[in-house]
């Protein structure tokens, strides 16, 4: 027992001192860009998207249930043995609790995490990010309630009734045949899939979310239908190395808006409307109540079915999980926590200053 104990402490040792060479490694974004971005994490993703792309079910979600049911066995054992005070034991538990731990997490970097730390997309693509006068988000707000109207007048019977599968085909080939972000991020066999169970990502209100361990991009198939595209090349831009969540917003507002389809180009034009409107409500709420106005009617109740989704799910689950996520996003060079999803306004108006909005 004690010569286990030993080696476990030793393992937990080298582990600990990995991941202080991946944490100062972090520190050089260069060296992240140039050596693991477009090196090292392109193996983990071909090696991922080839080995469970092509399944259908979420491989990655049975591995998660997996490690739930492991984490549960082990607190039962370990308040076993506190009960028959067999403490060496428990200790040996703990000890082995955080190794799994410690080596999920050299795993996460290694396969994925370090996308956080890499040049910021907004240095690679040379945008603008000086946005100082307030009329640039303004324009930008209407611009894309503009957009939001004429693409929802224009979806027909037969874009209502789109299957998933269909959308995520869809959003699967904008990513493999884009030209304007080719150059930025990785593509090898994209696709998305949906979550063995949508339970658990309603009531956590998770529209999608990927895999780093499985190279797999989720959307959550309950939500309103117009939410899909858009949320599905999120993802996809996830799996094609971005890191920071206002870029992937960015990615998927760019795939979406690329696409000759009304109802992608509604969905992205739908989630930066309303992105816009809330720095805008921050910023100056005459305007902000100004630019509601010029929603449509048929806007406004897709609005209302997608707020009376979520409502349903909204309680304690969500507070917490929303509390965690935030946390991780700041752990992972994101300091803003969940409200670096709302910096995609700044990248947006960017985009818009450099290129023009379809």
């Amino acid at each position: 027992m004690i010569k286990k104990g030993v080696r476990q402490l030793q393992l937990t040792g080298l582990l600990l001192l990995v991941l202080l060479c991946i944490g100062c490694f972090a520190k050089f974004p260069l060296l992240v860009e140039q050596f693991y971005s477009k090196k090292i994490f392109h193996l983990s993703a071909i090696f991922g998207q080839m080995l469970f792309g092509f399944l259908p079910f979420s491989f990655g979600d049975v591995i998660y249930l997996l490690l739930f049911l492991l984490f549960i066995f082990s607190f039962l054992s370990i308040v076993k043995n506190l009960w028959r005070k067999k403490y060496l034991k428990v200790g040996m538990l703990l000890v082995r609790i955080v190794n799994s731990l410690l080596l999920i997490a050299v795993v996460f970097y290694l396969f994925w995490g370090l996308n956080y730390f890499r040049i910021p997309l907004e240095k690679r693509m040379a945008l603008d990010m000086d946005i100082k006068a307030s009329c640039e988000l303004l324009e930008t707000t209407a611009l894309c309630i503009d957009k939001a109207n004429e693409y929802r007048a224009l979806l027909n019977k037969e874009d209502w009734q789109r299957s998933d599968q269909d959308i995520f085909h869809k959003a699967s080939e904008l990513l493999s045949s884009t030209h304007t972000l080719k150059q930025y991020i990785f593509i090898y066999q994209p696709s998305v899939k949906k979550p063995i169970t949508n339970m658990h990502v309603n009531y956590t209100m998770v529209a999608g979310y990927f895999n780093p361990f499985t190279q797999e991009a989720h959307v959550n198939t309950a939500m309103p239908l117009f939410a899909k595209p858009f949320t599905a090349c999120h993802e996809l831009g996830h799996q094609a190395g971005t890191g920071f969540e206002d870029e992937a917003n960015l990615i998927g507002f760019v795939l979406c808006t690329e696409s000759d389809d009304n109802l992608f180009r509604y969905s992205a034009y739908y989630h930066a409307m309303f992105m816009l409107l809330n720095q805008v409500f921050w910023e100056d709420q005459r305007s902000y109540l100004c630019l509601l106005k010029l929603i449509s009617p048929e806007v406004k109740k897709d609005a209302e079915l997608e707020h009376t989704f979520w409502q349903q799910y909204n309680g304690v689950l969500n507070r917490a999980s929303s509390k965690f996520y935030s946390g991780y996003l700041q752990v992972n060079n994101q300091p803003e926590g969940l409200r670096r999803y709302n910096r995609m306004t700044k990248l947006l108006i960017a985009w818009k200053k450099k290129y023009f909005l379809p």
